[in-house]
């Protein structure tokens, strides 16, 4: 696996375009300058899953939207058992 190969199932079925409202949060699991992770559970097929968000006026205050984007694109190449994988 690996760049661009993922064995992982998609989050929605259809082609329906998944947001916020579609999950339940559940609980807090971190917290960082600029954003938090949560335990969150979606609506519909009752999976569990990490999400992640963030404030974008502090990332910008901050100048850590480059940062973020490398983050980002790193987590959407990277599969591995023990870590935590982007959907």
């Amino acid at each position: 696996m690996g760049l661009g190969q993922s064995s992982k199932s998609p989050v929605s079925d259809d082609m329906e375009e998944v947001n916020f409202d579609h999950f339940q949060i559940l609980r807090a699991i971190g917290k960082g300058s600029f954003g938090k992770v949560c335990i969150v559970q979606k609506k519909d097929t009752k999976k569990m899953y990490a999400m992640k968000y963030m404030n974008k006026l502090k990332c910008v205050e901050r100048n850590e939207v480059r940062n973020v984007f490398k983050e980002l694109q790193i987590m959407q190449n990277l599969e591995h058992p023990f870590l935590v994988n982007f959907w």
